[in-house]
């Protein structure tokens, strides 16, 4: 749900930067049309969960072919996974979703590649629920009518659609205990980390969950030298996004180059001359 803003700030600061490059933004659901559309050359650069790039470079997921076209720029921020029951709702753990409605996140997006993961780390596959593809904005409606049980959201904090969520009176639960320790020795880019209390109201407690990495990724076969002028611009103008754009600010530099695939040679340049290598 950060995607939007942060890549229209990325494009009107590399347009401000480097005028000589025409940048466009293009809109999609999310993490896996972003890869899919570099991979089909229809763009060049994107943003995309660790997770879902991770999975679709080493052919892991069912609905897409493996996406050996992408490559990594950097490490930005971390999201993290928010999980919302409704109103009233007597669950507990995510092990109790079976046979419960749950909204998985739209076709496309992170969050719908996301909440499988977490599901299945907690023996709950997706054929065991009712799943729903809906957009943010109608988690709300639907988890006060009581049509939904459960809601994914993989976003950085605050978040628009979780603040109105729970306001109406749904509930975050923890995503924690030793199942989190098994799949982040699968999916090791995954970290455990809180919601901090008090940013969504009723919950004056932080809430244990696991954040995923956004990265910054482009088209394999893009020039060296393009790509490593676009790196070098990224940080250059890093610091002026975080400004408008708070969850930058939790961005560690020197991840930055610790993308779950291969790097783009020419970003590898960069931080070869940065001393910021792997």
């Amino acid at each position: 749900m950060t995607f939007k803003p942060l890549g229209e700030a990325l494009v009107s600061a590399y347009s401000r930067v480097l005028p000589d490059i025409e940048f466009i933004v293009v809109e999609t659901p999310g993490s896996l049309s972003n890869l899919q559309n570099l991979e089909a050359g229809r763009a060049d650069l994107g943003l995309a969960l660790a997770d879902v790039t991770y999975m679709a470079f080493n052919n892991e997921l069912s609905e897409s072919a493996a996406l050996r076209g992408v490559r990594g720029m950097s490490v930005l921020h971390p999201s993290r996974v928010h999980v919302l029951v409704r109103p009233e709702s007597s669950i507990q753990s995510l092990s109790q979703l079976r046979g419960r409605d749950v909204a998985v996140g739209p076709p496309g997006s992170g969050t719908a590649v996301t909440s499988e993961l977490v599901l299945r780390a907690f023996d709950v596959r997706l054929d065991q629920v009712r799943q729903h593809a809906l957009p943010f904005a109608d988690l709300t409606r639907e988890l006060t009518r009581g049509s939904l049980e459960c809601a994914f959201v993989v976003s950085a904090d605050p978040v628009d659609a979780v603040g109105s969520a729970t306001a109406a009176g749904a509930r975050l639960l923890e995503v924690k205990g030793p199942t989190v320790s098994r799949l982040r020795t699968d999916y090791p880019f995954l970290r455990s980390t809180v919601i901090p209390g008090g940013l969504y109201t009723n919950h004056p407690d932080s809430i244990e969950t696991v954040a995923d990495d956004v990265l910054l990724v482009c088209r394999a076969t893009m020039d060296e030298l393009l790509v490593r002028r676009l790196t070098v611009a990224l940080f250059d103008v890093l610091p002026q996004l975080a400004l408008s754009l708070d969850y930058l600010r939790l961005m560690d530099i020197e991840r930055s180059p610790a993308t779950p695939i291969p790097l783009h040679a020419g970003a590898a340049w960069y931080y070869r001359e940065a001393q910021l290598e792997r």
